[in-house]
């Protein structure tokens, strides 16, 4: 494997562990999310506003 493969499947891992302890949050539950879209969607009326749902990590 060279060099440049190892730093890639490090990089992987990483963001794979990363991703993991971010769907861990409880502001990143389903229920959660679904919670803020609905918010953002009542938020948003008219239909002619776009929908804004921040998401942090």
């Amino acid at each position: 494997m060279t060099e440049k493969e190892k730093e890639k499947q490090d990089r992987n891992a990483r963001q794979k562990e990363s991703g993991e302890k971010d769907r861990k949050l409880p502001e990143n539950t389903k229920e959660e999310l679904d919670r803020r879209l609905d918010e953002a969607e009542e938020e948003s009326f008219p239909a002619s506003d776009p929908v804004s749902v921040k998401i942090t990590k």
